[in-house]
């Protein structure tokens, strides 16, 4: 068996774990060079590069894979489609990996940035950013962004570079990998006196919960960019469905 996982996800490394065990021929496709530390020890083809539709089409028709697995973030929509697309002209057996979600009432949902940014406006406070480096752009729309906003993204110097190009202060960058116990985001919350948090809607695996029972804990508000919706399979239901062609 042959299998191609993109994704440098919690999901695309234990998948690469789940079938590196079985001795599975793995091809993992990585966005970032960030996330190859974590498998370095297994098993498996490892790629850091990224794939448009064609260059996914090419390496669907380079290789024999029995299927493809799609462990990509939630927010990353545009290449899903590129990978379904690509999956369906080769005629290869697609899998989308989605994760399960719990709703909080106490936190605030928002299907948009825009609608976020909007709210920050209208309110004063400092912000925990912690959607990643992706969006940062979007975010210097807060009034004052410069001083509330205290940004918590990957150690990696291209989000860093990022951060500072948008100019977003030194000393507001926090540069860590997570997932963070309740305990420490409770600490960071209160060194920076945080009247917000705000965070993609996400699996336990990305300590989302523990983002939202430390905003109950020191009584700040909790916003949540939803994730888009998407259809697809669970990651245990997956291992089931494959375990019995291992």
């Amino acid at each position: 068996m042959h299998v191609c996982i993109f994704g440098g996800t919690t999901e695309g490394r234990l998948l690469s774990e789940f079938f590196s065990k079985y001795h599975v021929k793995v091809d993992l496709i990585l966005a970032t060079d960030y996330g190859e530390q974590f498998v370095k020890k297994l098993n498996i083809n490892v790629h850091q590069k990224r794939l448009d539709k064609k260059h996914m089409i090419e390496l669907f028709n380079k290789n024999i894979f029995d299927f493809v697995v799609d462990a990509t973030h939630p927010f990353a929509k545009i290449v899903s489609q590129n990978i379904k697309g690509a999956s369906e002209c080769c005629n290869i057996k697609y899998y989308r990996i989605v994760r399960e979600i719990e709703k909080y009432d106490e936190c605030t949902y928002f299907n948009n940035i825009e609608d976020i940014v909007s709210y920050l406006n209208q309110s004063e406070g400092n912000i925990l950013l912690t959607t990643g480096s992706k969006d940062l752009d979007k975010f210097t729309n807060v009034n004052n962004y410069e001083n509330r906003i205290y940004v918590r993204i990957l150690p990696m110097e291209s989000s860093l570079k990022r951060a500072l190009e948008l100019g977003y202060s030194n000393k507001n960058i926090i540069c860590m990998q997570g997932p963070f116990s309740e305990d420490l985001n409770v600490a960071m919350i209160h060194f920076i006196d945080a009247k917000f948090l705000i965070t993609k809607e996400s699996a336990s695996s990305g300590g989302f919960e523990e983002k939202v029972k430390a905003c109950n804990r020191t009584n700040i508000e909790c916003f949540v960019l939803k994730k888009p919706e998407e259809e697809g399979i669970t990651l245990e239901n997956f291992k089931q469905i494959v375990r019995g062609n291992i």
